[in-house]
């Protein structure tokens, strides 16, 4: 088993370890405050952090065995911070040593980053770069990507994916139907439409994986029963038909955070498919960054897949296949429930009698 990296710092925004040769942002403003890459990038800062606040980029983080590696670009912020995450992990090891603070200047004030280029740089200004560190941890080069793609699915700066949106991102990918949870789930029933329907299974992928979303509640039209039992009590009771809808559950929006995630548990399953995937869609998006660049070359994807992040997506496939086995079975005792109810209102409307038996 590969050596864990060394953890001195704790990003003050998620809580999580920095790794040693991870990126750490550092505010100059802030007392003792560090973030890490993903937390800069998403502006997840707590309530003292301001986005308008001067950073110190390190490359490396470093700590009590390494020195820290400064960078030679800035973060600049375009849009209103996010807040920080709601579901805070355990602790980790406690924060190192503070970073060495940087070179006085002429005056006596301590000297500020170069001025920030307009957009998120990547770590070399431009020109593909290793997505993933060996730790199995993305790259700013990665988070850059993500984020500029959920800009760009989020134009009006919501912080949120609607399911609708999410799904045409994974079409866009090439994924299948029957991999599109929400695609997939699209069918009404007695009492729930199609879209409902399909945010209940998408909200449960995204519990089973941990996927950070917010639940929004969704537009209801006028909902049609597939089963025709609306309609028969309707014939019966000339026009006044009980009300057979259930409540619209909330869909699941996928955050920024969210969206890193899923694609970074997608990557590392399969990097020789996403290299196909993220490619194709970069050609359909024509994201400005980009432009110039050049195809997406297979050697900045992991060699092979990450065998946790398989174990993992197998364990969790193991539990949603239990689930889904006792679901199936509630629901044949619904659906033998709803068929004796709709033989009630045929018995209504017709004026044959007859004897039913259940098996």
């Amino acid at each position: 088993m590969a050596p864990q990296p060394t953890v001195n710092f704790l990003c003050d925004a998620c809580s999580q370890g920095i790794a040693a040769t991870n990126p750490r942002i550092h505010c100059l403003s802030c007392p003792n405050y560090d973030l890490c890459a993903n937390c800069a990038i998403g502006e997840r800062f707590t309530q003292t952090h301001l986005a308008s606040h001067q950073t110190q980029v390190f490359a490396q983080s470093g700590g009590v065995s390494s020195a820290p590696v400064l960078s030679s670009f800035a973060i600049t912020y375009t849009g209103p911070s996010n807040p920080p995450p709601t579901n805070q992990p355990p602790p980790v090891p406690p924060r190192g040593p503070a970073p060495p603070l940087p070179p006085r200047g002429v005056n006596g004030s301590a000297s500020r980053a170069a001025p920030s280029p307009p957009t998120n740089p990547s770590p070399t200004g431009t020109g593909w770069q290793a997505f993933f560190y060996p730790d199995g941890s993305p790259t700013l080069t990665y988070t850059n990507l993500m984020n500029d793609i959920f800009s760009y699915l989020d134009p009006s700066n919501t912080g949120n994916l609607l399911p609708e949106t999410f799904s045409r991102f994974l079409d866009d990918m090439g994924y299948q139907p029957h991999e599109n949870a929400w695609k997939a789930g699209l069918t009404a029933t007695f009492s729930l439409s199609k879209e409902s329907n399909a945010d209940k299974s998408l909200k449960n992928a995204f519990d089973l994986f941990s996927i950070e979303h917010n639940l929004l509640q969704r537009v209801q039209g006028p909902h049609v029963d597939p089963t025709g039992l609306t309609a028969a009590f309707k014939g019966v009771l000339g026009g006044a038909a009980p009300s057979f809808q259930s409540p619209a559950p909330p869909m699941p929006a996928i955050t920024r955070k969210g969206f890193i995630d899923i694609t970074i548990l997608e990557l590392l399953c399969d990097p020789s498919r996403e290299w196909g995937n993220i490619s194709r869609m970069l050609r359909k998006y024509n994201l400005p960054r980009y432009r110039g660049w050049g195809d997406l070359p297979r050697s900045v994807f992991p060699a092979v897949p990450d065998q946790a992040m398989l174990n993992r997506v197998a364990s969790v496939t193991a539990f949603a296949q239990q689930k889904a086995s006792r679901e199936l079975d509630a629901a044949r005792v619904q659906a033998e429930l709803q068929q004796r109810g709709r033989t009630a209102a045929i018995d209504l409307v017709s004026d044959a009698r007859y004897e039913y038996r259940y098996y």
